[in-house]
């Protein structure tokens, strides 16, 4: 056991080695929060890229930052700024709660788009991804939720500076957080779960969304993700739910399901592909896909 921990970390150690560590924001009591950036090697060449900031699971009380790293470097493959998102959870910091997800996640859009041009980033292309915990907040930044925690360590108070993403990925996402129900123990407080429910903050202004669904996601259940594509449909937002049939929460996982994970990268391909984040066909004709390079992992 203590020998594939090992590996692990060692894995995670390289994954971390490769991106450029940026602070983000940073608190009184010392504690820091970082952007893990990926980026593509003709990065000053052309117009500036689009971007992808992908937000990791694990129900806010133990989420790893390289969750999403497969799926973000075969994305700066294509050509786009891709950034890993630290963000408060229970496990890393005492009293962290899912609305401090939410506004870590707001704080680093915030911050990308401040540094649109040091990155050589189109401020009006960044898109959220998230996973699980981490696709709750891109999804309520992507339904414009006011900021509901203040506190010192915003990169900027500039209000035209918006946190509201120009898309959002949603890979397994909790959507309402009920007594009971996948999430609700990392809250303190009732009132605190119900802010954190995404179908009170659905509006007809929200960003374009892709909801990918395992059926049988035995936490999150399939019909609370139609629910909730239902939800925005009837407000007018473009939303496409993709059902991976008789898959559960982690088939979008490259080392759980390789074939899923494959399948995941190609529609969110099409989905990027369609809001004019990328040019169809500029992978070249390079068929391989990141899942295929063993050494990178």
């Amino acid at each position: 056991m203590k020998k594939g921990i090992d590996l692990l970390r060692e894995r995670e150690r390289k994954l971390l080695e490769r991106a450029r560590r940026v602070v983000y924001r940073s608190f009184d009591d010392g504690l820091e929060l970082a952007l893990h950036f990926y980026l593509p090697p003709d990065l000053r060449e052309g117009e500036p890229r689009s971007c992808l900031l992908f937000l990791h699971g694990g129900a806010w009380m133990r989420g790893n930052v390289v969750q999403l790293a497969p799926h973000a470097l075969h994305f700066v493959e294509r050509g786009m700024v891709c950034g890993l998102v630290e963000y408060r959870q229970r496990g890393m910091c005492a009293g962290a709660s899912p609305v401090h997800a939410r506004e870590d996640a707001r704080s680093a859009l915030r911050y990308v788009r401040l540094q649109a041009g040091e990155l050589h980033v189109d401020p009006e292309r960044v898109a959220l991804v998230g996973a699980c915990a981490g696709a709750n907040a891109a999804a309520a930044l992507a339904l414009g939720a006011p900021p509901e925690v203040k506190g010192k360590g915003e990169p900027d108070s500039d209000p035209g500076l918006t946190a509201k993403p120009a898309a959002a990925i949603l890979l397994s996402s909790i959507f309402d957080v009920t007594k009971g129900s996948y999430g609700y123990d990392a809250c303190r407080a009732p009132a605190e779960a119900k802010a954190v429910c995404l179908s009170r903050l659905v509006d007809s202004g929200a960003s374009p969304m892709l909801l990918l669904h395992g059926n049988s996601d035995r936490l999150v259940p399939f019909e609370e993700a139609e629910s909730f594509a239902g939800r925005l449909e009837r407000k007018k937002v473009p939303v496409k739910l993709v059902e991976f049939e008789g898959r559960d929460r982690d088939f979008f996982h490259l080392n759980y399901d390789p074939v899923s994970f494959e399948a995941v990268l190609l529609e969110m391909e099409s989905f990027l592909v369609e809001r004019s984040f990328l040019t169809s066909g500029s992978r070249g004709d390079d068929p391989r896909v990141i899942s295929r390079r063993e050494e990178d992992f």
